[in-house]
């Protein structure tokens, strides 16, 4: 049997991609502005947002700046404002007044309502489009953190797309949710890939060696999304001395091997459907494993690997039918639609 790729052949593969326009834009110049009226809002709201897993490892020092609301104002090249309404919603006048100054200079904001009572926090919020055009707007309580996690983050990410990376590098309350997304993403390109080279396979001649390049390219995937995850998480930014600690962390070619045992893939006779779900799990476990490991310092044990794997499988078979059925659909469009 040919030799498996394991995820330091996938960093090695990682030559073929620009790997140094990743890194530029996760290193790239970052300003947060928050503002509102109240300070005590604002400053509490910093302090969430710059606490998070490895908060106190990284060394970084992102620009993070508090504005009131009757003076200065950030500059154009602000990557990312939230506006704190402190008052019920109301009127906002100064807020308005505020939010246009920042649309026309093109920065992104989050409109960010703040809920003390917690049965309105993560409610969708009415919005005005005449006062917050295109704008992402939330209700949080800036004491929860877990309400800061579960709707401020998302919002955020949302706001800067393609840009979780550096946002979850800077910020370390968004380091959970930008690589969950990542490994989502992964997930679904690689659930994907395996869906358009697995309709090729119609022979067992072609077969074995297709499916040996389907490995090439899930793996280069995984490794890519394995240093994007580093980088979230505030990590050296130097992939080369990342990738063997990464390697080890996941045990080598230990999912892959499993998966040729498993022949599936291998046999046409096995389906399209098992070959998308493998690809989604092998994919979601390495992600979750280095995850773990930059978060917590630890190297999941292989029982533990293998359970993710299991659990993965399923929601990979789900996500194969999801994949399967988009592509129907954009292949033979209803009439109308």
């Amino acid at each position: 049997m040919p030799k498996w790729p394991d995820l330091a052949a996938g960093f090695k593969l990682l030559r073929e991609v620009d790997l140094n326009a990743i890194r530029r834009q996760a290193e790239s110049p970052f300003h947060l502005a928050v503002l509102g009226e109240e300070v005590q809002g604002r400053s509490l709201l910093v302090t969430q947002l710059l606490t998070g897993p490895r908060s106190q490892e990284s060394g970084l020092i992102p620009q993070v700046r508090e504005y009131g609301l009757g003076g200065e104002m950030p500059a154009g090249t602000c990557t990312l404002a939230i506006l704190i309404i402190d008052g019920p919603g109301d009127d906002c006048r100064r807020e308005k007044d505020v939010f246009k100054w920042l649309k026309q200079d093109k920065i992104p904001v989050i409109v960010c309502y703040s809920r003390s009572d917690p049965a309105q926090v993560g409610k969708n919020v009415a919005i005005d489009t005449q006062g917050w055009q295109d704008a992402e707007t939330v209700a949080v309580n800036p004491v929860d953190r877990e309400s800061l996690i579960r709707v401020l983050a998302p919002a955020m990410l949302r706001a800067c797309p393609g840009r979780e990376v550096q946002l979850a590098r800077n910020l370390p309350m968004l380091r959970e949710a930008a690589c969950r997304k990542l490994i989502d993403d992964t997930c679904l390109v690689n659930s994907t890939y395996s869906l358009t080279t697995g309709l090729a396979e119609i022979n067992i001649f072609l077969d074995l060696p297709l499916n040996i390049a389907d490995m090439v390219i899930l793996t280069k995937n995984q490794a890519l999304m394995a240093y994007k995850i580093t980088l979230a998480m505030g990590m050296t930014a130097d992939w080369k001395e990342t990738a063997p600690k990464l390697t080890a962390v996941v045990g080598g070619a230990f999912l892959w091997r499993q998966l040729a045992r498993m022949l599936v893939g291998l046999i046409p006779a096995f389906g399209i459907i098992p070959k998308i779900a493998v690809a989604y799990a092998g994919t979601y476990t390495i992600g979750q494993a280095i995850y773990q490991w930059c978060a917590n310092g630890e190297k999941l044990k292989p029982q533990n690997l293998r359970a993710i794997y299991l659990s993965a499988l399923k929601r990979g078979r789900e996500a194969a039918q999801v994949v399967i059925a988009r592509r129907s659909a954009l292949r033979h469009p209803q009439p109308g639609a």
